[in-house]
């Protein structure tokens, strides 16, 4: 029997479990921020968790996590938007899982017949997703409700995800949200060490302005609205400066855009090192982005770095939900 949670995810209490249960997950790719969640899946002593993921990636300007035990590769195909796996309906017809996990991406096409046919052999099937951003209309929103309506429940990031499912027809029970996250432990250890001075190379970083600032890191693309960071800057005392953390195709113009302001604007690329960038949080007056602001709020947060972004949520990410005005 698959029938081993009640509505909202408890285990009944006569559930004994004797053996680990086996799920699949199915994502277009391993980003790099991903691998504490994988982790934590991966040390569950009740489920035992296979991931299947493109090891190339699709888009340049994410960094992939480093590939361990259970990891297997499933290639993307992409055209005009749309991808495709096919080892994913192979996996769902005849692989072992006791149930399955998948992208809640309905531009992944092949994700519909590979939840179609998990469902036909009885296997449950969960789609992980952002879940609804804002409310839908039209057939972009009635093909949205069909795909969501294929998985037994979803998991979200943001009560207001749940919220707009809810008054769109689906069951509360349905709807699980698991907010998203990083690595706090990790990140909790590095701040805990530099704010007591113990951390070791705890010396000043050239990265710093000697100036207040505000910082950014995120990719350098077109969502994030960073232009209006710089055209803010404007508006302040010249001795505030910006730091930007990160790459991508809207670098040469935004750094056309800071100098034609003569604001200095301090591009720093991508950083990965977590020790540098808990610096950089530590020292920062506020974190901005102007645009849609995701795991940069948590990861802010995280430093208790306030963070500045437009208050539109139907224009924002999931992640904005953590953010208290004021606070």
């Amino acid at each position: 029997s698959h029938d081993y949670t009640t509505g909202d995810g408890r285990k009944p209490e006569n559930h004994m479990v004797t053996t680990l249960l086996q799920y699949t997950l199915y994502l277009q790719i391993f980003p790099h921020y991903r691998a504490a969640v994988f982790g934590a899946l991966a040390a569950s002593s009740e489920y035992k968790y296979d991931f299947y993921y493109d090891p190339a990636g699709i888009e340049t300007s994410i960094v992939s996590g480093e590939v361990s035990a259970d990891h297997y590769p499933l290639i993307v195909r992409q055209w005009r938007g749309l991808m495709w796996q096919g080892g994913a309906i192979r996996l769902a017809l005849s692989g072992p899982a006791n149930g399955f996990i998948f992208l809640g991406n309905p531009y992944i096409l092949s994700t519909w017949i590979a939840a179609m046919l998990a469902r036909f052999r009885g296997r449950p099937v969960f789609f992980w997703s952002h879940g609804w951003l804002r409310r839908e209309t039209g057939l972009k929103g009635r093909l949205r409700r069909c795909f969501y309506r294929l998985a037994d429940g979803l998991m979200v990031y943001a009560d207001r995800a749940r919220e707009i499912g809810v008054a769109a027809g689906f069951s509360p029970d349905r709807i699980h949200v698991i907010n998203n996250s990083l690595d706090y432990a990790a990140q909790k250890q590095i701040r805990e060490a530099l704010l007591s001075g113990s951390a070791e190379n705890s010396g000043p970083d050239d990265a710093l302005p000697d100036s207040p600032y505000f910082l950014c890191v995120t990719r350098l693309v077109p969502i994030v609205e960073l232009h209006q960071a710089i055209e803010a800057m404007a508006l302040l005392p010249r001795c505030a400066t910006l730091v930007v953390v990160g790459a991508g195709p809207e670098h040469d113009r935004l750094k056309a855009r800071a100098e034609g302001l003569g604001i200095e604007v301090r591009f720093l690329g991508a950083i990965y090192d977590e020790m540098r960038l808990a610096r950089l949080f530590l020292g920062a007056r506020a974190v901005v982005s102007p645009g849609k602001v995701g795991l940069l709020a948590m990861h802010a947060l995280a430093y208790g770095a306030p963070v500045i972004t437009h208050d539109d949520l139907d224009w924002q990410m999931p992640e904005v939900e953590a953010i208290e005005p004021g606070v």
